[in-house]
């Protein structure tokens, strides 16, 4: 029995399901408007107005909370700046759920979780552009940090030939053939 668990499992682990979360409510604060099942928008719910909560207060301590479930921040500079301030007039109820029926695969109930107050298209094509050009710094960083690991390589193997080059080199060893004698 669950009586008084107050914890939707969602079938996984507890460190795989605080990680769908996070992604959940990642997505909810880029996008404004996610689709998922009603269970996981259920849950996501939850975790998304509590950081809306903080976002509303907006001090120091609140973005080191959001920073602990949304560990990019740019984002968390997006969340307190751009989305608290539209919920400061609200005390609850940030998000709302659609349902939109069977999923045709598997059957499971499907649901759109989204903001109350959501934000013009092209803020949110902005927001959407700088948290995906922030990955491909990142990428561009790593892509040139093997670049010198390669070059670095390269002049060791340049240098070893040239010990060759310098050193004289001998005739090799050649093995002598006694010739059998009868």
């Amino acid at each position: 029995m669950r009586h008084g668990d107050r914890v939707k499992k969602l079938g996984r682990t507890k460190e795989h399901r605080r990680a769908l979360l996070k992604n959940l409510c990642r997505a909810l604060f880029i996008f404004e408007k996610i689709k998922t099942t009603l269970p996981k928008a259920k849950a996501a719910r939850q975790m998304a107005e509590r950081l809306i909560e903080y976002a509303k207060r907006n001090d120091l301590a609140a973005r080191r909370q959001i920073y602990r479930y949304i560990p990019d921040h740019k984002l968390v500079k997006i969340v307190c700046d751009e989305i608290g301030p539209k919920f400061v007039n609200r005390s609850g109820g940030y998000t709302r759920i659609y349902r939109l029926g069977p999923r045709l695969g598997d059957g499971a109930e499907m649901a759109i979780l989204e903001l109350v107050e959501q934000s013009e298209a092209g803020s949110i094509a902005q927001r959407r552009k700088l948290i995906q050009r922030r990955t491909l710094v990142e990428v561009k960083k790593e892509k040139k940090a093997r670049e010198k690991k390669v070059k670095e390589k390269k002049p060791k193997a340049k240098e070893k030939v040239e010990e060759k080059k310098a050193k004289p080199t001998q005739a090799p060893k050649t093995k002598k053939t006694k010739k059998k004698t009868k």
